[in-house]
């Protein structure tokens, strides 16, 4: 995992840009002055530095020069990331030799984009592999830290290994739970749990959550399980809908499907006789009616939901965690990856609500009821969903 040292003076921005970072994977290191970086960086050194330049006391230009004239940091790669924007400005960064200039306001997938570009240049100088690329990382391993390995059958052996492990895992069996409709409308398109009618708590007090307050929802039905990979490999070959694959892997067929925008997940659910839940109707069947902060109850358990802290790097097969399930038995409402829901996250209409945390993401965005939100065509590998719809009758 690649660390990233963000340093800006702007609080709220520090920690918009720490979520969307975590999001993608990275590990994240804040300071809110060029002196508080000063002192993150004797302790660490982080992978690239991402530096506002107006700052008090000690502004970004001195914070590079400083960075700069010491032999352990003068090789970290250096962003600006800046609400200057004069080409005076943008030449003065460039001339200085800052990796890239990034000028306020910006999107966070073009943020994205130039830190994953410059972290690949870093690497291919340096002879590792870029965080995206798997056997170049096998092989880097193996021959950079090991040594020459004389026998190539055993690399092509532990490839394989690699490959093979996802299907030495058995989906585990659900918990005996509160009624599951049992006859959808489509029969290969997933289990899904009835939610009674009634009211319940909503909201929170963190984490974008609205004050809590008391909604009333008619029954409805919602997936057991997030999306499959499985499932949504029916729903490309039926309708010639794009899939996020280059080729489908049938051993990744109960992990959950990702890379899917925000309308991609909505046509599979209209196919499936479905729609997105609301984040309501998500929060109801996440958490029950009495408040709990956790779909298990009101405190964080270990082991009990695929986040950060459990360190699996990845999603893993749906229903891994069948200890963590809602009241309802909906599973994998907390952590494994974010989940598309129907709702605008404000007014703005710039971005649609998604729900739960996911695998990279800290445990506090598992929560019941925070709200993240990300631009509908968004595609990320932390990102999927599951459908609701109104009752039906078996």
């Amino acid at each position: 995992m690649k660390t990233i040292l963000v340093v800006d003076d702007n609080h709220d921005l520090v920690d918009g840009i720490k979520l969307t970072l975590e999001m993608e994977g990275f590990e994240v290191l804040t300071a809110f002055s060029g002196q508080e970086a000063l002192q993150v960086l004797e302790h660490t050194i982080p992978d690239l530095i991402l530096a506002d330049i107006m700052m008090p006391h000690l502004d970004g230009y001195e914070l590079y020069i400083r960075v700069h004239r010491n032999q352990l940091w003068m090789k970290i790669p250096f962003i600006f990331l800046t609400a200057k924007t004069s080409d005076e400005d943008v030449r003065k960064g460039k001339e200085m030799g800052v990796d890239d200039y990034i000028t306020k306001p910006f999107d966070p997938q073009d943020l994205v984009a130039a830190i994953r570009g410059k972290l690949k240049r870093v690497a291919e100088l340096s002879g590792g592999p870029t965080t995206t690329e798997v056997w170049p990382h096998v092989k880097y391993v193996l021959q950079g830290r090991i040594g020459p390995v004389p026998v190539p059958v055993l690399i092509l052996l532990l490839v394989a290994a690699l490959v093979s492990l996802p299907v030495l895992f058995l989906r585990p069996q659900a918990q005996t739970q509160p009624q599951a409709f049992s006859s959808p409308l489509r029969a290969d398109v997933s289990e899904m749990v009835t939610i009674p009618a009634g009211k319940f708590i909503m909201g929170g007090v963190s984490n974008g959550a609205k004050p809590p307050h008391e909604v009333y929802l008619p029954t409805y039905q919602i997936d057991r399980y997030e999306v499959t990979m499985e499932q949504y490999h029916a729903f490309v070959e039926e309708t010639g809908h794009a899939a996020p694959w280059g080729s489908y892997a049938p051993e990744m067929a109960d992990y959950p499907v990702t890379n899917i925008s925000w309308d991609d997940a909505r046509a599979y659910c209209a196919w499936a006789g479905k729609k997105l839940p609301t984040e309501a109707e998500w929060e109801k069947a996440a958490r029950g009616t009495d408040g709990r902060t956790y779909p298990w109850g009101d405190t964080w358990r270990e082991g009990v939901a695929n986040t950060k802290e459990g360190g699996a790097g990845s999603a893993e097969i749906v229903g891994s965690y069948p200890q963590g399930a809602s009241p309802y038995g909906v599973e994998d409402m907390a952590g494994n990856v974010w989940e598309w829901t129907e709702d605008w996250y404000n007014a703005d209409q710039l971005g649609r609500v998604i729900r739960g945390g996911a695998w990279n993401a800290i445990h506090s965005w598992a929560q019941a009821f925070a709200r993240n939100q990300l631009p509908p065509q968004t595609l990320q590998e932390n990102v999927g969903f599951r459908c609701a719809r109104e009752a039906q009758s078996p």
